[in-house]
């Protein structure tokens, strides 16, 4: 089965942290054997924000994906999806960006950009992050942002943006709203997983969400299990999203998981989990990596650039 991860942290573990790639979570190995065909890999901005060097450590990023040795789509997508393991290149955190299109163009040419989360965990020339509950939306460059990211045919990720943010999204954007790697927040009271409000607009919109490993995301306190994860994957589904979600694991990004959801090579545990729990085929298939794959080739099918 085709199984996609819309995001993980293991560029910047290899390129910043400077952490062997066979050390890392993600390797090649662990993705063949949990069988990711497309792992999507964050240009991550670091956690000093804007005061840290975001842009240049995004070029550092883009140039140590090779050590990943995983084969990185910066063309047109096949028509079907991989099954061998294969990358696509995110970016988490605008301020990478520096406020300026011509950055974006930058990035957009060295790695093909397919989302892009507008801010991590601070404010930056694009908007708010979910932490603060700050009330405004996005900033001027932001919605100048979000018209170029639909002519480039990039999705927005509002994983790490404000609720504020988010609605300029649903509002401004061409694109489905997307995020990469958060939960429900009914279920784990944190601002960086989603309201029922903002999930159902994702599934109107026919957006994507992947369900993000990280234990604080997850249970609000004590060691989750695969059975917490699969409540946040039910509880979507029972709002009619089938069809809007996957996964979105952070893994290299994250520092305490689920039991037996630890890294790639988990992947079908869960599926076969999912499956005892009456999942079809289908929905299986969908969840797995079918729902991320079509929105990325309608994304790209819009790309005017």
């Amino acid at each position: 089965m085709f199984v996609a991860d819309a995001h993980c942290d293991t560029l910047y573990e290899i390129a910043i942290s400077k952490t062997r790639p066979d050390r890392c979570v993600v390797t090649k190995e662990r993705l063949a054997e949990g069988g990711v065909g497309l792992q999507t890999f964050a240009l991550f901005a670091g956690s000093n924000g804007p005061a840290g060097t975001p842009y240049r450590d995004g070029i550092d990023m883009i140039a140590a994906a090779p050590q990943t040795g995983v084969e990185m789509l910066t063309g047109a997508l096949p028509d079907e999806p991989p099954r061998a393991p294969a990358g696509i290149f995110s970016c988490e955190g605008g301020e990478m960006l520096e406020g300026s299109l011509e950055r974006l163009d930058e990035f957009d040419r060295a790695a093909r950009l397919r989302m892009i989360a507008l801010t991590w965990n601070f404010e930056n020339e694009i908007g708010h992050p979910a932490y603060g509950d700050d009330p405004a939306g996005l900033k001027p460059f932001g919605k100048e942002l979000l018209a170029e990211m639909d002519r480039r045919g990039i999705l927005a990720d509002a994983s790490h943006l404000n609720e504020a943010g988010f609605w300029d999204i649903c509002e401004r954007s061409a694109l489905p709203p997307i995020a990469s790697h958060s939960n429900c927040r009914w279920l784990c009271d944190t601002p960086r997983n989603l309201k029922k409000e903002q999930v159902r607009a994702i599934i109107e919109r026919g957006g994507f969400i992947g369900m993000n490993f990280y234990s604080r995301f997850v249970i609000p306190e004590g060691q989750p299990t695969m059975d917490d994860v699969m409540r946040h994957i039910d509880a979507i589904c029972e709002m009619g999203g089938e069809h809007v979600l996957g996964f979105g694991s952070d893994f290299d990004g994250i520092s305490t998981w689920p039991t037996g959801l630890g890294q790639p090579a988990d992947f079908p545990a869960l599926l076969d989990a999912l499956a005892k729990r009456g999942y079809t085929q289908a929905q299986l298939e969908d969840i797995a990596g079918m729902n991320l794959w079509r929105l990325l080739k309608r994304a790209e099918a819009q790309r005017k650039a």
